[in-house]
Parts: structure tokens; C-alpha cells; sequence
């Protein structure tokens, strides 16, 4: 099943009078105001509206799609988390067609949502009411808040 928002697609070239278009309704460039970055205060940034005359090409669709992959099968993070660069280096490196081996990065994520895991499971708190009173159960007990917990662990590495 693909989402929507999962899909790549490929736009056509922008026309100068698009572009100009784009620039007129926003800012042609902008100007830091502190340490942004690598920017010092003061620094002018163009416009970047100019790259859309040129077409993406078919290996930069293809680095876009593995980066995607990368994030979300080989090293899964939640999808409103960000792409860390190592994605996208790695994801250039097999647009290119250098080989990378995988296995460390898999264990590594399956290791992390154990951990995750681990961690989630061993929060067992008391329930408390208002007053903060510990409430009881029929056997003289503490009544237990036991975890529920939901980590982003893929099933096929586990199949594996």
C-alpha cells in the first residue's frame, strides 16, 4: 500500500516567467538576522526558485526514492521526524551505485527499538487517586499501570 504523500513524482522544468512568478509572491532573498547554522548574522541567502528551470534527473528521483526507503524500512523513524543527513549520504552512495552493506544499520534499529522497548516496559507505576493515596486492589495489592508500548520495529527484520 503506497501513500499518497509516499509517492515521488516528476515535475516539469519551470518557465522564467513562472519563476518570476514564484519570486515576486515571496522574498528574493533573505538576509540572517543571528547564527543560523553555518550563517553568520548577516548573511544573504538567494533565492532558490532559478534551480527549477533545470530537470531533475533520473538520479536524483532515484536518490529522493532511496532516502525514503532508508528512512521508513532500513532505519525507521516516525514519519513526522526529520531525514538525518547519513540518510541522505547513504542514499547518494547507492544512487551512484557504490555497495553498502546494510546489516549493521538493521541491527543497530532492531537493538534501539529493544532498548525503547526495554525501557517502556520497566515504567510500571502505582496508580494514585486526587490526593495522591495509592490505590488498593482486593488483595491489599497496589493497583499497577502497566505499559502498552508501540515501537517502530519492522517486522522482516525479525522474519530475517
Amino acid at each position: 500500500m503506497v501513500d499518497k504523500a509516499d509517492q515521488l513524482t516528476r515535475l516539469a522544468p519551470s518557465t522564467d516567467a513562472e519563476i518570476k512568478d514564484r519570486i515576486s509572491a515571496s522574498t528574493s532573498s533573505y538576509t540572517t538576522e543571528s547564527n543560523e547554522d553555518t550563517f553568520i548574522p548577516a548573511t544573504v541567502l538567494e533565492s532558490f526558485h532559478d534551480q527549477a528551470k533545470i530537470p531533475i534527473s533520473n538520479r536524483a528521483m532515484l536518490a529522493e526514492f532511496l532516502i525514503l526507503w532508508l528512512k521508513q524500512y532500513v532505519a525507521p523513524t516516525l514519519l513526522n521526524e526529520v531525514i538525518i543527513a547519513d540518510m541522505v549520504y547513504t542514499a547518494f552512495l547507492l544512487a551512484f551505485s557504490q555497495n553498502i552493506v546494510f546489516l549493521l544499520a538493521m541491527v543497530g534499529c532492531i537493538l534501539s527499538g529493544l532498548r525503547v522497548l526495554t525501557k517502556t516496559f520497566c515504567k510500571v507505576e502505582a496508580l494514585a487517586d486526587d490526593e495522591g493515596n495509592v490505590l488498593i486492589n482486593q488483595n491489599g495489592d497496589p493497583k499497577l499501570k502497566v505499559p502498552n508500548p508501540r515501537v517502530e520495529l519492522p517486522y522482516t527484520y525479525l522474519v530475517a
